[in-house]
């Protein structure tokens, strides 16, 4: 108990053990008693508390009290804001979009189905954009940023920013990366110089003739003729050989011999139709499998050196086929009969056949075009000649 020295008007007061005076308000308030000491130096200064008091009792906290809780107060604010301040770096680390090695890696994986040299150039010049990044989170880095990254480079602007866009894309596609944070979306791949563009490409058809039949690798002529008498791109040779192409036969036809179906580099399913021999090539490819294209591209290399002939690019046989189809091909249906699809889609009153193909072609065995190919080798198996 306190050692009272005396009374005021709010109760009693007493002294410390040090000489300080304290007064104390002693109340009844709904039945009980309070009793609250107050930090005061002066009876003036504890008057005036005693009318805050009385102005609401059940409320009322002393000036050393308002103190202590509005010191807890900012405490709990700070550390509330710590710990928000943390969660949300946390939360920002976890979704944060990396140009890392994993991540690379995953992509490559979404275009496995791509050719190798692709994915060999995509995959050096991620690094170097990973190199020139610095380990950045991707949605922090300004597009002005990238294009000052990509002044650094003398060489290949189209293939860095091609590089960069896809992978971006993908990040996008998978939810890593919000499209209003994509550091390439102001980026725009270059067309190609015009020395490509006017560059004469494709080859003769007797060039290819006398390519094939120097090659003494049965996978390396089957993937060169599938390239030249249907215009495939190499992954979709690689696709079909790995038995992501359906093949079905048509019995009875002189021409028609089966039908690949198979999924474009556009991603729509495309059909094709073959004669015997390309039936036997594909079929054969899925059986054994196809080389891969640096194995071909090395092989069709050192045919064409030790034979004299023209340096052959498989990626330009696509262009060889177009002009073939062109100057000498002859349009085969199943029937015999039938209008080609740019006819059909005038009298729909389509603007393009795109829509016509989409929405209207139900053919399962589409229209073939037959070139004066003859494309033989003494180790070819037999019964699969060239139809040309």
């Amino acid at each position: 108990m306190p050692n009272w020295t005396g009374t005021w008007a709010g109760g009693r007061t007493y002294q410390t053990k040090g000489g300080r005076k304290v007064w104390v308000i002693r109340r009844m308030v709904d039945g009980h008693r309070l009793q609250i000491a107050l930090d005061c130096e002066t009876e003036r200064q504890a008057l005036a508390q005693l009318a805050l008091f009385e102005q609401d009792p059940h409320s009322y906290k002393t000036p050393g009290q308002r103190d202590a809780e509005a010191r807890r107060q900012a405490q709990e604010t700070t550390e509330k804001a710590r710990q928000e301040a943390e969660a949300r770096r946390r939360q920002d680390e976890h979704e944060a979009a990396y140009l890392d090695a994993a991540s690379v890696a995953r992509f490559l994986e979404h275009i496995k189905d791509r050719t190798e040299k692709y994915k060999k150039d995509t995959r050096y010049y991620l690094s170097a954009w990973a190199d020139a990044l610095q380990g950045r989170d991707l949605r922090k880095v300004e597009p002005r940023e990238v294009l000052r990254l990509l002044a650094q480079w003398d060489t290949a602007e189209q293939k860095r920013i091609a590089a960069l866009k896809a992978f971006c894309s993908f990040l996008v596609k998978k939810g890593l990366l919000d499209p209003a944070q994509d550091p390439s979306r102001t980026l725009t791949v270059p067309a190609s110089r015009p020395e490509k563009a006017i560059r004469e490409k494709g080859y003769t058809m007797a060039t290819i003739e006398a390519l094939y039949r120097t090659l003494n690798d049965q996978g390396s002529r089957d993937v060169l003729l599938l390239h030249a008498k249907l215009g495939l791109h190499e992954s979709e040779v690689q696709r079909i050989a790995a038995g992501k192409g359906k093949i079905a036969l048509v019995p009875g036809h002189q021409v028609i011999s089966g039908t690949v179906k198979f999924v474009h580099k556009s991603g729509r399913v495309h059909t094709l139709s073959l004669d015997a021999q390309a039936l036997a090539a594909a079929q054969r490819l899925q059986t054994h499998g196809a080389p891969t294209p640096d194995q071909v591209r090395h092989r069709l290399r050192l045919a064409c050196e030790a034979h004299g002939l023209p340096r052959v690019k498989v990626g330009e046989l696509r262009h060889s086929f177009v002009a073939w189809s062109l100057e000498a091909g002859e349009a085969v249906t199943l029937s015999g009969n039938g209008v080609p699809l740019a006819l059909v889609a005038s009298v729909l009153g389509h603007t393009s056949t795109v829509t016509t193909k989409k929405f209207y072609d139900v053919s399962k065995v589409p229209s073939m075009i037959k070139l004066p190919l003859n494309l033989e080798h003494p180790e070819d198996p037999q019964g699969i000649k060239s139809a040309a």
